[in-house]
């Protein structure tokens, strides 16, 4: 095809940028036409006037449906980008405070010790309402179709290149630590030193498989030549783990945070031993382009204070 033509893709509308994304949640253009409630000669002239817009093919054809390309690929991540502005812009306008959103995507233990170190000054700076998820690897998916403005996670180490080649900012926050959790009344809270051998003599509360924390203590026992400890009760999260711990004589893993505070209450004990540090660091990610946006510029400047700024991750006593 020709190169991008700008009188042909001044024409493009809105709807335009929405059938390419239906085209690749369909796999057809009859599926896509339906969906959009249009025929398939529509469909299918809409999608031959945004590639003559564009200068190239965008889509594969084949007895089966239409798959992006290359260039579709490239194509789809920029205009969702224009396509959830665009949903941004209209929930904005039609709030009740007319505030602007800043979508953020975090780790359930980021909400124990950074996010609430770091919100006060966030908010005493700005004026935009807050949209915070929690999860993993979905929510890497979700900033790579723009359904959120930044994230604070764990990237996979085989993504970090890709990420920075495709124009995301990824910046390195902190290590991810693993703390083993016992009630304050276990036969293992007053001992100055805990081995694997010890840990194992003991039942434990886990989240599921695919978890981080139950992925680094399975290790450690791995490289120590040891069984996996007894699991007697999984969850689906550290956090439905921890309450758990004064039904027995159970132990649990979970993030230093937490652990932290759980312990600051009173109402579990980190055991004094180190598990390995195998994942990689908690990071910053945003695009590129989204840190051009004055809040998310303000979130990244308090981000950067609070990891900083002196803060016991861990020395914090124990609770007599």
């Amino acid at each position: 095809m020709t190169a991008t033509r700008p009188a042909a893709f001044n024409q493009l509308r809105v709807r335009h940028f929405r059938l390419l994304e239906t085209l690749v949640d369909a796999g057809s253009l009859h599926k896509a036409a339906a969906a959009l409630h249009m025929s398939q000669p529509a469909a299918s002239a809409m999608l031959q006037e945004v590639e003559r817009a564009l200068g190239v093919a965008l889509f594969t054809r084949t007895r089966k449906g239409v798959n992006p390309n290359l260039h579709g690929k490239l194509a789809l991540g920029r205009l969702r980008t224009v396509l959830s502005e665009l949903a941004m812009l209209s929930d904005e306008l039609h709030s009740a405070e007319a505030l602007p959103m800043l979508r953020i995507g975090m780790l359930q233990h980021t909400f124990y010790g950074l996010l609430q170190r770091l919100l006060p000054e966030f908010l005493a700076r700005t004026n935009c309402r807050l949209d915070i998820t929690d999860g993993s690897t979905e929510l890497i998916k979700r900033l790579e179709q723009n359904e959120l403005d930044c994230l604070i996670g764990r990237m996979p180490a085989a993504w970090m290149d890709s990420f920075k080649s495709r124009g995301f900012f990824y910046q390195p926050l902190y290590e991810f630590e693993i703390c083993v959790l016992a009630n304050r009344a276990h036969p293992l809270a007053r001992k100055r030193k805990v081995g694997l051998q010890d840990l194992s003599r003991f039942p434990w509360i886990l989240s599921r498989h695919g978890s981080n924390s139950r992925y680094v203590l399975m290790a450690a026992f791995a490289t120590a030549g040891l069984e996996p400890p007894a699991i007697r009760i999984e969850t689906s999260s550290f956090l439905f783990s921890l309450p758990l711990l004064n039904t027995g004589d159970y132990l649990t893993v979970a993030p230093r945070d937490p652990s932290l505070q759980q312990q600051a209450l009173g109402l579990a004990r980190i055991l004094p031993i180190e598990l390995p540090k195998l994942l990689t660091p908690v990071a910053f990610v945003a695009q590129r382009s989204a840190m051009t946006n004055p809040n998310i510029l303000v979130l990244w400047e308090s981000v950067q204070k609070t990891i900083t700024a002196p803060f016991k991750r861990t020395n914090a006593p124990a609770p007599n």
